[in-house]
This record gives C-alpha cells, sequence and structure tokens, in this order.
C-alpha cells in the first residue's frame, strides 16, 4: 500500500529538483564569499563597458561641441570628471551587485537547507517502514516455527 505522506513528500521534492536544479541546487555548491566575489568581477567588468558605451554615445551626441572646442579644452579636468564618475557609476553598482549576489545565496542556501531537511524526514519515512518490515518478517518466521 503506499504511504501518502511518503508520496507528497517525492513529489514535493521532484517539483524542487525539476525546479532549482539550475538555480539553488548549484548555488549552493559555491562558498558565499566566492559566489560574491564571482558577481563583484563580472559587475566590474559589466559596468566599465557600460560606461565606455556611455561616454561613446555622449561624445557622439555632442560632436559639433567637441569638434568645435577642439582646441580650447582643458582636458586635465575633464579627465578628473570622467575618472571620478567611473568610480561613483562603479561604487553604486558594486553596492547593488554586492546586495543581490548576498540575498541570492541566503535564498538560495534557505531554499536548499529546506530541501535536505524534507530529504532526511523522507529517509526517516523509509527507515520506520524497514524497520517495519523486518519485524514483520520476524514475526512471520517466529510463527512458522512454532
Amino acid at each position: 500500500m503506499v504511504d501518502k505522506d511518503r508520496l507528497y513528500r517525492m513529489i514535493a521534492l521532484a517539483r524542487f529538483e525539476k525546479k532549482n536544479e539550475d538555480k539553488a541546487l548549484r548555488i549552493n555548491k559555491t562558498y558565499e564569499q566566492d559566489f560574491v566575489s564571482y558577481a563583484l568581477i563580472r559587475n566590474f567588468f559589466l559596468t566599465t563597458i557600460a560606461f565606455a558605451l556611455l561616454l561613446v554615445v555622449f561624445v557622439m551626441y555632442n560632436m559639433d561641441f567637441w569638434l568645435s572646442n577642439l582646441n580650447n579644452l582643458n582636458f586635465q579636468p575633464l579627465l578628473i570628471a570622467l575618472i571620478l564618475g567611473y568610480l561613483i557609476m562603479l561604487g553604486i553598482y558594486s553596492v547593488i551587485a554586492f546586495t543581490i549576489a548576498r540575498l541570492r545565496y541566503t535564498r538560495a542556501a534557505n531554499s536548499v537547507r529546506q530541501y535536505t531537511h524534507e530529504l532526511d524526514r523522507l529517509g526517516k519515512i523509509y527507515r520506520e517502514e524497514d524497520k517495519l518490515i523486518k519485524s514483520i518478517d520476524e514475526d512471520k518466521e517466529e510463527s512458522e516455527e512454532a
């Protein structure tokens, strides 16, 4: 006879595995510090590319100003402003990336912790059934011997 509690637990575990096989289970295989570090490194490169693209768009949009004032521009304050703008943008997006990575890791770790707890409960059900089956088999052997 099929145990309904065991069946429902198995279905819930299968759903979790199907839904989270590429997210939570994969994230949980890494350490939190490594996961966050990877997110920050990826953020550094993506922010740099985004800043370069924004700079190109800004320069292209104001091309007539740049060409007409090319000889009169003082490039040192312009360079300092660009570097400060880049560092501010990188800092803001790094804080956001750090926060998001920590939240994702924490949520994945919690869901995997619940998953392993449910696996333990399912294993307990199987062990109890095995004990019950062994005790029934022992009772049958004793009754056959007598």
